[in-house]
């Protein structure tokens, strides 16, 4: 017996009529979004012959997911990592032209506190100083002028403040805004690779999958300013350990750099470096909400 296609597996009044409840919505985008989600959810439970034992057993993870968040970390946003969505919603809504995007990751605090361009974020701890620096430009390269920097990443020991209360809240993170010409600089230290939350339901999945639980190196940066499309992003470190094997795909070519020797003495001077000194410069480049219209 020929088994039955996707279209007839999903011809019956349970789909149908889930898909119909969505279509009044007041919101077309969001009656168009959950018919769709309806439909393909429906398909992979007829295609997988998803069993009530298994579906109960996702729904326990859903809830565990659910019981470990918090303001600062989220699992629900580590689960859509770890699947490649978060990745996969970048391809398909990055505007072209401009920097590529990449995950926000669960770590991402709203209330980091706004500091002046060209702080010294490192007050003392351990770690490599690399100077980052570089400009916020318009897909044309023409600074925009007053865009903010929205800067985090993972301390020496390679946990975020939230994974480690002997660190300062706010210790690697910022707010920043750019001058008048879209520059920007501060001063930090050499991110390291680390592994993704284990002690969750994520961690347990990757563990009966048999998954890499690493992430290379670093930097989480979202660039924003009016009438441009704002951009999260991430900068890795070339050489780094797992850049080939991000276990939640957020690796962009693009977003490789290089972290070279500066012999800049002003720059030295400023933040009281000794020569040669780590240096990462990049460019971003926004897009135009008009022209995504």
């Amino acid at each position: 017996m020929n088994q039955p296609t996707a279209s007839q597996a999903l011809d019956n009044p349970v789909t149908r009529d889930a898909m119909a409840s969505f279509s009044k919505a007041t919101d077309p985008r969001l009656a168009e979004v959950m018919g769709l989600l309806v439909k393909h959810l429906h398909a992979f439970v007829d295609e997988s012959k998803l069993s009530k034992a298994e579906w109960l057993k996702g729904l326990e993870i859903l809830t565990a997911a659910a019981q470990i968040t918090d303001h600062e970390r989220n699992e629900f946003s580590l689960f859509s990592d770890i699947m490649g969505i978060s990745s996969m919603v970048d391809v398909v809504s990055q505007p072209p032209g401009g920097t590529p995007s990449s995950v926000l990751g669960p770590f991402h605090n709203h209330d980091s506190l706004i500091k002046p361009n060209g702080s010294d974020l490192t007050d003392g701890q351990p770690g490599e100083r690399v100077w980052l620096h570089g400009r916020v430009l318009d897909v044309h390269h023409n600074p925009i002028p007053h865009a903010q920097i929205d800067f985090w990443q993972n301390a020496d020991n390679g946990l975020y403040p939230a994974q480690d209360s002997a660190q300062d809240p706010q210790n690697l993170r910022c707010k920043i805004q750019c001058d008048a010409q879209g520059g920007f600089e501060l001063l930090t230290i050499r991110p390291h690779p680390y592994t993704v939350p284990t002690d969750g339901p994520v961690g347990a999945l990757l563990a009966a999958s048999n998954r890499n639980i690493w992430r290379p190196a670093h930097f989480h940066i979202i660039v924003s300013a009016p009438g441009y499309v704002g951009l999260v992003t991430e900068l890795f470190p070339s050489g780094s350990a797992y850049i080939d094997n991000d276990t939640v795909f957020g690796v962009r070519p693009g977003l490789i750099v290089d972290v070279k020797d500066c012999h800049n003495e002003d720059v030295a001077k400023q933040f009281g470096l000794t020569l040669p000194f780590k240096e990462v410069a990049f460019d971003f480049s926004l897009v135009q909400q008009s022209s995504t219209t």
